[in-house]
């Protein structure tokens, strides 16, 4: 089922409201549907619950709290890419990560790794709970099914040891490598893990643990960027070489 993304507004039910006959919106998505978007009895909604489905059905009933609404159509995975692409980056300064994740869910990342590295200045503190919930709102605005997962923070050594013999690539301002090269490289893979680092970029140590690990350096370009620039930038060549943006 193919949507025209224009005027759609895609509601979040959460997965314990959902089931096959129908679902519940609760909340701040029962006040947008009913107080913002006037929703009436009979007008057809559509919902994600974050795990995968996005739900499509008539308006049953609307309460002082709740509005029910039937189910018509259930889609499996709908908005969701095949490449799972994990984004690991050394967190950068302030709120920067919380802009990474929510363009990066709505480009098609599917977890996110906050990750220190030597350059790392501050390790965040009580992040995490915002994080998902930027990556759940993304989710809904974009049409996605699945809200992209966001772990907890981990070392750059520790990342780069649980990605060893995966599809592993690094962010590194030395590299040349073609999409040519980078589609041969995602041939057949389900999954990815992809290193960037933080303002200060990552040490020659880092790079070479990660060459060793069996990472492939890829290029930005000419240009320096900043760092939360450089996650979307080298999300989206990946995600391209893997066919996932058309």
């Amino acid at each position: 089922m193919v949507l025209a993304m224009a005027h759609i507004h895609f509601f979040y039910v959460d997965p314990q409201e959902a089931g096959p006959q129908g679902f519940e919106l609760r909340g701040a998505e029962y006040q947008h549907a009913v107080r913002v978007l006037r929703k009436q009895v009979g007008e057809r909604v559509i919902a994600v619950d974050g795990l995968g489905r996005r739900y499509t059905g008539p308006i049953l009933a609307i309460g002082a709290k709740s509005l029910r609404v039937g189910v018509e159509t259930v889609e499996e995975g709908a908005g969701e890419p095949r490449l799972q692409l994990t984004l690991a980056q050394g967190v950068p300064k302030g709120g920067l990560f919380d802009w990474v994740v929510e363009k990066g869910t709505e480009i098609g990342v599917s977890v996110f790794q906050p990750m220190l590295t030597a350059g790392t200045v501050a390790a965040p503190r009580g992040r995490a709970g915002r994080w998902e919930e930027k990556a759940r709102a993304a989710m809904k605005q974009c049409g996605r099914s699945r809200a992209p997962e966001v772990r907890p923070l981990r070392s750059f050594a520790e990342v780069v040891d649980a990605a060893r013999g995966a599809a592993l690539f690094i962010a590194w301002e030395e590299a040349e490598v073609t999409r040519t090269e980078l589609a041969a490289a995602l041939a057949g893979r389900a999954a990815a893990t992809l290193l960037i680092g933080p303002e200060a970029g990552f040490t020659q140590a880092e790079v070479d643990r990660a060459v060793t690990a069996g990472a492939l350096p890829i290029s930005l370009g000419p240009r320096r960027l900043r760092s939360e620039t450089a996650a979307l930038t080298a999300a989206v060549r990946l995600l391209d070489a893997a066919g996932e943006l058309g």
